[in-house]
């Protein structure tokens, strides 16, 4: 894109490097005791789409400077409150635009605002992301934000606007709810609209083994209403084991998606369960099964409108109202390691999701190696192996990275 661009995020570089000599420290203003931390990334990304999209392989290489503030109430006319504050420039040069897919990274992650009341309550309103379960790939309960973060960990998941509330619980629990407008889109890229809501309860216990569990109730705006209950404990010192289920009568309310095979009048749920062994490393190897009673059938399989990256939108932050997985039953096969080669300086990920019910393969890996505690380097390479019925849910086929990350 755009040499203008590109030289209004050479100077939010230098504007990140003026935080540079006080990220570590708190600094006051206006009675808040502010605390921030910038992140400059450099990447190169090539891409190869199906011949439908794109006849050559797209190539991007964007420059991103990622300022994070968060600040506390010091002072009696603020007292109890805080905030977060995660704005991002961007610019990037793109050969060859992919109709329909985003182009650009959101330049407001998060931005919010919490109030406590006493010593277990908090109210708060803005744009947060939030996250919870033991799923591996994605968290089947949480259908607000159905995408993780863990398919392309260079990349941010935008917040979405809300209210929200919460508050202990007894028994070491906290309880809470929340409004938030879901930012759904159609096939077509048109806003859905309406309000989702969501009520959660979680309690974990702190003994020699870690154990959670948790609620879910929610549902709106172009999503029917579900049930979901999370949990995991640790088994002995190495082995941690988690489960994660939802279910609803359909998958979402839009009236415009009634003849898919996910909103047939009939209850229906996914589910995964996982197996994670810790190595005294701190490389962990994790198994997961997953169960999705949204499948596609073969004629929507074969709509691209439909099976093409099924719960991703054309704008960042936003979605379709459609399960993110296309088959009805998949294995997979994870391995981190944040230190590699006996070196905290190398980290790496690998990853293996195998369909079970037609043959398709999705793998990811990436090795990481810092220079110092303030420079990084990511390689990455995705690749995507599937036939017949199948080629439609796979626009990319095959993507790989070199991103360099500056701590400020």
């Amino acid at each position: 894109m755009h040499q203008g661009r590109l030289n209004i995020a050479l100077l939010c570089a230098a504007w990140c490097g003026a935080w540079s000599g006080t990220a570590a420290a708190e600094t006051q203003v206006l009675g808040m005791a502010v605390r921030a931390d910038a992140v400059l990334q450099a990447k190169s990304e090539h891409t190869r789409y199906v011949d439908a999209l794109a006849q050559d392989e797209v190539s991007v290489q964007a420059l991103e400077g990622r300022l994070n503030l968060s600040g506390r109430c010091v002072e009696a006319w603020c007292d109890g409150a805080s905030f977060v504050l995660r704005p991002r420039l961007y610019a990037a040069r793109q050969h060859h635009e992919v109709p329909g897919m985003p182009d650009r990274p959101s330049s407001l992650v998060e931005a919010y605002v919490v109030q406590n009341i006493g010593e277990s309550t908090q109210l708060g309103a803005g744009k947060r992301t939030l996250g919870w379960g033991p799923g591996l790939l994605y968290s089947p309960s949480n259908r607000l934000f159905p995408d993780n973060g863990a398919v392309s960990p260079r990349r941010e998941i935008a917040g979405k606007p809300m209210l929200f509330a919460s508050t202990a619980l007894a028994g070491g629990g906290r309880a809470t709810v929340l409004l938030a407008n879901p930012r759904e889109q159609d096939s077509m890229g048109e806003a859905l609209g309406g309000a989702f809501f969501l009520g959660r309860a979680e309690w974990q216990q702190q003994s020699e083994q870690l154990a959670t569990v948790g609620a879910v109730a929610g549902g709106g705006g172009a999503l029917a209403p579900y049930l979901g209950l999370y949990a995991q404990r640790g088994l002995g010192d190495a082995f941690t084991l988690g489960g994660e289920v939802a279910l609803s009568r359909r998958y979402t309310r839009d009236a415009a998606r009634a003849a898919l095979l996910q909103n047939s009048n009939a209850l229906k749920f996914d589910l995964v369960v996982n197996l994670r062994y810790g190595l005294p490393s701190g490389a962990e190897i994790g198994f997961e099964l997953i169960r999705n009673g949204y499948a596609m059938s073969e004629q929507e399989l074969a709509n691209p409108l439909i099976a093409a990256l099924p719960s991703a939108a054309s704008r960042p932050g936003w979605n379709r109202p459609l399960h993110p997985l296309v088959q009805k039953r998949y294995a997979l096969l994870q391995f981190t390691a944040p230190s590699l080669f006996g070196n905290k300086r190398w980290g790496g990920t690998a990853r293996t999701l195998r369909g079970l019910d037609r043959a398709s393969d999705d793998s990811f890996a990436e090795l990481s190696w810092s220079a110092s505690d303030a420079i990084t380097l990511y390689a990455g390479h995705a690749r995507s192996r599937v036939g017949g019925v199948l080629r439609m849910t796979r626009p990319v086929t095959r993507n790989y990275y070199l991103t360099l990350e500056s701590f400020f």
